[in-house]
C-alpha cells in the first residue's frame, strides 16, 4: 500500500471546541435583488426544453395528420336559380291583382324552396329515407375504404372479411319495416349466390332474399338492386321518419339572394357523399321549376274560367246593340254627325269601355278577395270616377239635337261592347297559351355539379394549425414546467441565500451522458476524467481540487465527503473523476462508497460491490483486502461491500470511525461519496469524522428552499457545509431566473439488492 504516512488526524478536541464543531453556523436564507426575466431568459427556456418543444409540436402535427386521414371529407355543391319579375301577359289588364302583375319576393320564394312540400317531394324523389352504406372497421377502417380506387374488390387484411376495405357497393331502392324498427340500425349480409340476409339490431333474422328481387316477410319488406361484395361482407342498413328526413335535409340546405333584388337564388348543400349532394340540389332545382310552372298554369286556368263564363254575355251585348243600331238607321235613315258629337261620341265609348273592363275586373276578384281588401276598395274609386265622368258626358249630349243623341248613344254601344268583346277573347287565347306551355317565371341557371375537391378538412389550414397548436403547446408546456421546477440556476444566488461558496461550477458535458448511457446497457466500467481528461466537465474538477486543497489547510483531518440534497445530482461522477484529478496531481488517494444503501462507484471504476465496507466494519473483511487497484497508480478504491439491513448501525459505530482513522493515516486524502441527506442519515453520521464537507447541487433542480432544508438538517446533525458543488451546468445559459417558494421534501431511497 505504499509508504507509510503519519498517524490518523482524527485527534479528539477539546469540550469546548468540539461543542462549537457540532454546532455549526446554521445557514442563512439571506435577501438578494431579483430582476424581471427578459428575452434572454425567455429564449433559454425554451432552448433548454426544447426536446419538450418538439415532441409537442411533432405529436400535433401528427394528430393533424391523422385527423385529415380519418376524418371524412365534406364536400359543397351549389345550383344558380333565377327568379324573373312575373310579366304581365294579358296586355291592357295592367290593374288586374293578380300572378301577372305582382313581382314575387326574393324570401318568399326562398321559403317555397325549403318548404316542406318541396322537400319531402325531393326526398321521395331519391329515397332519401333508405340508408345503405358498407361496414368499416372502425376508426381507420372508412379511411381505407374512400381512398381504395382500384377496380376489383379490396382484400381484407387480417382476415377480417366481415368489413368492407374498398370497392363494395349497395343500392336499396325500397325497404319497409315495423314502426319499432324505424331509426334502427339493420345489417344486411351478402351471401353466395347473389343473396343476402337483413338482420334486425338484436341479431334477429328478418328477411333473406336475392339481389333484383323484391323480398318480403311479416312486415318487411325489401328490394335490392345492387350488391356488389364477397360474401360475408356486413353493410348497415336503416330506414329513416319521412319527417326526421325531411326536417335534416330543410336544415342543411342553404338558400339565398346573390346580390339584393337581384332575382338571382343560390342554393347550396354540403355532405359527406359527393354523388348524392349533386343530385339532391339538382331535384330540388327540378321540383321547384316543375311546381312552378304548375302553379301559373293553374292561376291562368282559374283566370281563364272566369272569361270563359263571361264571353257569351259580351258577345250578346254586341250582337244586341248592332241590331238596335240598325234599326234605328232603318227607321230614320242615316244621320251625319258633327265633330263635337263625334268627339264627344269617342269620349263616352272609351270612359264605357273602361268601367266594364274595370266591373270584369272587380267580378274576378271578389272571387279571391272580401270587399275590404284594399284591391277592391281602390278598384271601386276607380269606377266611381269614370261614372261621374260619364255622367258629365251625358249631361253633354242631352244639349244635342235629339236624332244625333240618339245616333251616338247607339253608336257608342256599339263600339264599346264590340272592343271589350275582342279584347276578352284575346286575352282568353293568351291565357290558353299560358295554361298549355311549360315555361314559368323561374329558371335554373346553373345546375349543381359533382365536387371534386373537399371543402373540409383543409389539409393546408390543419397542418398549420397543428404546427402552430404544438409550438404553443411545447412553449407553454416548457415555461410551466419550468415554473413548477423552481430550481435555482444563478451560483450568486445560491451564495448569496445560503452564505456558503460555490467551490465549482461543473458544465454540462455530452460525453458524460454518453458514457453514463454506456454504463447501463453493460459496457466496461469507464469515467471521463480517465477516457477524456481535456473535456470541459473535467477542466471544472481541477478548479474544484484547487478549492480543495485550500479547504484542507485549516481541516481537522483529510476526509473530504461529497453529498447532496437528493438522489441524482451527480454525487457519483463527482466523486469518481475529483478522485482521479486528486490522484494524477501525486496524491495518494482513497475513494470510498460511502453510500451503503444503492451505492455504484464500481461500475466507474470495475469490479463488483461485495468486498467493501460492509465486510470491514463488520469485521469480516481486513481494509487492506477490501481496497482495489484502479487504473491511476495514485487511486485506490473501497465499494459499499453487500448492502447491509442497517447501514445507520454499521457507520455510527465504532468500527466505522476506527475503519475512517486507519484509512486517514495511510492516504492522504480520503474521498466518500455519501447517500442524499434528504433522504437518509448517513451523511451526517458520516460528515461528523470528515475534515472538509462538500454538498453537491444540479443546476436548475433545486428550489432555495430544498437547498436550505438540506443544509439544516446537517446543521442539526452537528455537521458543517464548507463549500458548495453545482453541476451540469449548462454554458448556454448567460442570464437565470429566480424562484424561492416552500416545499416539504422526503425522497424514497430504498436499498439496492446484492450484487454477485
Amino acid at each position: 500500500m505504499g509508504p507509510k504516512h503519519e498517524p490518523a488526524r482524527l485527534v479528539e478536541l477539546p469540550a469546548d471546541d468540539a461543542a462549537r464543531r457540532r454546532q455549526p453556523d446554521a445557514p442563512r436564507l439571506m435577501e438578494f435583488s431579483e430582476s424581471e426575466p427578459g428575452l434572454a431568459d425567455y429564449i433559454w427556456t425554451i432552448l433548454e426544453h426544447r426536446t419538450l418543444v418538439i415532441a409537442a409540436t411533432i405529436a400535433t402535427l401528427m394528430l393533424g395528420a391523422a385527423y385529415i386521414f380519418l376524418v371524412p371529407p365534406t364536400y359543397h355543391s351549389d345550383a344558380l336559380i333565377q327568379v324573373e319579375d312575373k310579366t304581365k301577359n294579358l296586355a291592357g289588364l295592367d290593374d288586374l291583382q293578380s300572378m301577372f302583375s305582382d313581382k314575387t319576393p326574393a324570401d318568399t320564394e326562398i321559403e317555397i324552396l325549403r318548404s316542406r312540400s318541396l322537400v319531402g317531394s325531393v326526398v321521395d324523389e331519391l329515397t332519401l329515407t333508405i340508408e345503405a352504406q358498407p361496414r368499416t372497421f372502425p376508426i381507420f377502417g372508412g379511411a381505407f375504404f374512400r381512398r381504395y380506387d382500384g377496380d376489383d374488390i379490396a382484400s381484407p387484411p387480417l382476415g377480417l372479411r366481415s368489413f368492407a376495405w374498398g370497392g363494395e357497393r349497395i343500392l336499396v331502392q325500397r325497404l319497409e319495416v315495423p314502426e319499432d324498427l324505424l331509426e334502427e340500425r339493420l345489417r344486411l349480409t351478402a351471401l353466395p349466390g347473389n343473396r343476402f340476409q337483413l338482420v334486425g339490431p338484436k341479431g334477429e333474422r328478418l328477411v333473406e332474399g336475392e339481389v333484383g328481387k323484391t323480398t318480403s316477410a311479416p312486415g318487411v319488406q325489401i328490394f335490392v338492386a345492387e350488391l356488389r361484395a364477397r360474401p360475408g361482407t356486413t353493410f348497415r342498413v336503416e330506414k329513416r321518419r319521412r319527417a326526421t328526413v325531411i326536417d335534416d335535409l330543410q336544415n342543411e340546405l342553404r338558400i339565398s339572394e346573390k346580390g339584393k333584388k337581384t332575382g338571382i337564388l343560390t342554393v347550396a348543400l354540403e355532405g359527406k357523399d359527393d354523388k348524392q349532394i349533386a343530385s339532391i340540389l339538382d331535384a330540388v332545382s327540378r321540383t321547384y321549376l316543375r311546381q312552378n310552372v304548375e302553379r301559373k298554369s293553374a292561376e291562368a286556368a282559374k283566370t281563364l274560367e272566369f272569361l270563359e263564363q263571361q264571353l257569351p254575355e259580351l258577345k250578346k251585348s254586341v250582337e244586341t246593340s248592332e241590331a238596335a243600331l240598325n234599326a234605328y238607321q232603318q227607321q230614320h235613315g242615316t244621320t251625319d254627325l258633327s265633330l263635337e258629337t263625334q268627339a264627344i261620341l269617342n269620349r263616352a265609348a272609351e270612359i264605357e269601355t273602361a268601367i266594364s273592363e274595370l266591373e270584369l275586373n272587380r267580378s274576378e276578384l271578389r272571387t279571391r278577395f272580401t270587399e275590404s281588401h284594399p284591391a277592391l276598395v281602390a278598384l271601386n274609386e276607380k269606377i266611381g270616377k269614370l261614372r261621374k265622368e260619364r255622367n258629365a258626358m251625358d249631361a253633354k249630349m242631352r244639349g244635342l239635337p235629339e236624332q244625333e243623341v240618339d245616333i251616338a248613344r247607339l253608336e257608342r254601344d256599339v263600339k264599346t261592347a264590340s272592343e271589350l268583346y275582342f279584347l276578352l277573347l284575346n286575352k282568353t287565347q293568351e291565357l290558353k297559351i299560358v295554361k298549355s306551355g311549360t315555361i314559368g317565371y323561374v329558371r335554373i341557371l346553373d345546375t349543381a355539379l359533382k365536387p371534386y375537391e373537399p371543402v373540409s378538412p383543409k389539409k393546408a389550414i390543419v397542418l398549420a394549425l397543428s404546427l402552430f397548436l404544438g409550438l404553443g403547446l411545447g412553449i407553454g408546456g416548457a415555461f410551466t414546467k419550468k415554473a413548477l421546477d423552481q430550481g435555482v440556476e444563478d451560483p450568486s444566488e445560491v451564495e448569496a441565500a445560503t452564505g456558503l461558496s460555490i467551490y465549482a461550477t461543473v458544465p454540462h458535458s455530452e460525453k458524460v451522458a454518453e458514457m453514463s448511457r454506456q454504463r447501463s446497457a453493460g459496457a466496461a466500467a469507464n469515467f471521463v476524467a480517465l477516457a477524456e481528461p481535456n473535456d470541459l466537465a473535467v477542466e471544472s474538477l481541477r478548479s474544484l481540487r484547487t478549492a480543495l486543497q485550500f479547504a484542507l489547510v485549516d481541516a481537522s483531518s483529510n476526509i473530504v465527503t461529497m453529498g447532496g440534497p437528493r438522489p441524482s445530482v451527480g454525487k457519483s461522477f463527482l466523486s469518481v473523476n475529483l478522485a482521479h484529478v486528486l490522484a494524477t496531481s501525486g496524491k495518494r488517494v482513497l475513494l470510498i462508497d460511502g453510500d451503503l444503501r444503492r451505492g455504484h462507484l464500481h461500475k466507474y471504476v470495475g469490479g463488483h460491490r461485495p468486498g467493501g465496507v460492509s465486510e470491514i466494519v463488520s469485521g469480516q473483511l481486513s481494509t487492506v483486502d477490501a481496497t482495489r487497484k484502479t487504473a491511476e497508480p495514485n487511486l485506490d478504491f473501497i465499494a459499499t461491500g453487500k448492502i447491509p439491513p442497517n447501514p445507520s448501525e454499521l457507520i455510527g459505530s465504532p468500527r466505522f470511525q476506527a475503519f475512517l482513522s486507519e484509512v486517514s493515516a495511510r492516504y492522504d486524502l480520503v474521498l466518500i461519496d455519501t447517500p442524499p441527506i434528504l433522504a437518509v442519515t448517513d451523511p451526517a453520521l458520516i460528515g461528523r469524522h470528515a475534515g472538509v464537507n462538500l454538498m453537491a447541487l444540479r443546476a436548475g433542480k433545486h428550489p432555495m428552499r430544498e437547498i436550505m432544508l438540506a443544509l439544516k438538517r446537517f446543521a442539526d446533525a452537528g455537521v458543517r457545509i464548507h463549500g458548495l458543488v453545482l453541476n451540469d451546468v449548462n454554458a448556454a445559459l448567460g442570464k437565470f431566473s429566480r424562484y424561492a417558494h416552500s416545499y416539504h421534501y422526503q425522497y424514497e431511497y430504498k436499498s439496492a439488492s446484492d450484487e454477485d
